[in-house]
């Protein structure tokens, strides 16, 4: 949970970046890193949704 966080800042950071900068380019590396750093959590919540239906399938 704490890497899905951190990429939410990077996202925000990258927001702030491209204001400051008036270009997409910080926007798009800082959205890129957020996906990234995402993906772990996002995978596990795949992994127990699939847990639960095969479950389900059993019974």
């Amino acid at each position: 949970m704490p890497l899905y966080f951190l990429g939410l800042g990077f996202i925000m950071l990258g927001a702030c970046l491209m204001d400051y900068f008036d270009s997409l380019v910080p926007m798009a590396a800082c959205a890129s890193a957020g996906l990234m750093l995402s993906a772990p959590l996002i995978k596990q919540r795949v992994q127990r949704f699939m847990g639960r239906t095969l479950d389900r399938s059993a019974e």
